[in-house]
């Protein structure tokens, strides 16, 4: 594990010195620099820097700091269009805690504002303390007092290491970064699945448990998986993945480091070429069935995750990869005549499964078209970003209240979409709040710096 004295090294008045994005390498050469230089340059024309970090912080942030963040660093995520609580569920679940965590962080880092900082220091003890004392991992969820609503240990345990990691890089606290490590040598050891892991495991690590998504109390779906989910024995986490990513850019550990290239040597192996994607589900002998439908939004995830990658200095022969997974997310899921993604597209290229617009497939895409146009020379993908942008002003972005709407249904009034309409967040359902907007926000951020 990484001492303290070689991270304080890492970090200098708690803003890292390893860039959130790595941009300090440009310090290693004129040549460099000016190519750098450069490409700020054309990614300024075309992001607006100013709207993004008040659209980040002024317009969602701030209300979810004010609104969400409890005295225990409990985060309340189920909050109405007028930012009071709704309902009478209040869990804590791995994914929403870590991921808000993650929020918090990313409002201290561009604002520098004392109260995101207070937040980050309660929100992540909090998240430290859902871990399980006596077989180490993390429970899946907890009452906003601690007390284990579900025991499983689960894929989101990336939401662990990612707010963590991130958190140890802008404050410069050595135990962050030593949480997330822990957590990430608990998911390396107890929850194998051949070389990647188990989506859900029996409190005690001894074998798979099954796996709910976004169901209250951890309660099994009825009738199986929602439309757009397969049924698979193993599988790829696009977060886990990602939440490597970052540990890896906090602690520049050799060992996450080989763990990041062995991944992507498999990824390699596994990509469909043909189609131009990394399938994610796997049947018992590890061959992927051929898809009916596409998660557009991991399509685009993906893209930019192999992208990041080579920027820490993966091989660049994965940018390829990424941009063919990219162009077949825009091909199925993206509307024209909108500006609008498609949630679930149909494989075939007939249109989507669903008529439904979520909120976080329309930030993979400006954050996989931005990042691509700009350090990938496809300036071709700038028009859909700006597409993509206006679809979400006009769309997404509560301009009287505040925050995001969580869907669209194109053609119909936005009360076609029942009782979550209007929310702000939600714990279930899926859960609802601020992760993808604010790695959206950050990256394009991080783009024109």
């Amino acid at each position: 594990m990484i001492t303290r004295r070689e991270f304080s090294r890492l970090t200098l008045g708690g803003i890292s010195l390893l860039s959130g994005y790595g941009w300090a390498e440009a310090t290693k050469g004129s040549a460099k620099s000016a190519a750098n230089s450069a490409t700020v340059a054309v990614a300024a024309k075309h992001i607006d820097r100013a709207w993004v970090k008040k659209a980040m912080i002024n317009d969602l942030l701030d209300y979810w700091l004010e609104a969400s963040v409890m005295p225990n660093g409990f985060i309340q995520e189920n909050l109405d269009r007028q930012w009071k609580p709704y309902g009478t569920q209040r869990e804590a679940s791995l994914n929403g805690q870590g991921r808000q965590l993650y929020c918090m962080v990313a409002g201290y880092e561009y604002s520098k504002d004392k109260r995101y900082l207070d937040a980050v220091t309660k929100c992540a003890d909090f998240l430290i303390n859902m871990r399980d004392p006596k077989f180490g991992g993390y429970f899946n969820r907890t009452t906003p007092d601690l007390k284990v609503i579900d025991d499983t240990k689960t894929g989101y345990t990336s939401f662990t290491i990612f707010p963590l990691a991130h958190a140890a890089r802008v404050t410069g606290k050595k135990e962050y970064a030593d949480a997330a490590m822990q957590s990430w040598h608990e998911v390396s050891t107890k929850m194998r699945d051949g070389q990647f892991f188990y989506n859900s495991m029996k409190r005690d690590f001894s074998g798979p448990a099954p796996m709910t998504i976004g169901n209250p109390s951890g309660a099994p779906r009825a009738g199986g998986r929602s439309s757009g989910f397969m049924a698979r024995r193993h599988g790829l986490n696009v977060h886990m993945f990602e939440a490597l990513l970052a540990l890896y850019d906090t602690t520049k550990s050799k060992e996450v480091w080989n763990e990041i290239q062995t991944e992507m040597g498999a990824f390699e192996k596994m990509y469909d070429y043909k189609l131009g994607y990394l399938p994610e589900g796997y049947d018992e002998n590890w061959k992927a069935p051929e898809p009916k439908t596409f998660n557009v939004g991991h399509l685009f995830e993906w893209g930019t995750l192999f992208s990041r990658a080579v920027e820490l200095g993966a091989d660049k022969k994965f940018i390829e990869l990424g941009a063919r997974s990219i162009d077949l997310g825009l091909k199925v899921g993206f509307d024209k005549p909108t500006g609008g993604t498609w949630m679930i597209a149909n494989a075939d290229g007939s249109g989507p499964a669903r008529d439904y617009m979520i909120w976080w497939t329309q930030c993979e895409t400006m954050k996989a078209t931005a990042r691509y146009a700009t350090l990938h020379g496809r300036s071709d993908l700038w028009p859909t970003f700006h597409q993509a942008t206006d679809f979400v002003k006009g769309n997404f972005m509560d301009h009287e209240y505040g925050g995001w709407f969580e869907g669209v249904i194109p053609g119909k009034p936005r009360e076609a979409l029942g009782e979550r309409a209007y929310i702000k967040g939600a714990v279930d359902g899926p859960e609802w709040g601020t992760y993808h907007q604010t790695t959206m926000f950050t990256e394009l951020l991080h783009l024109t710096t």
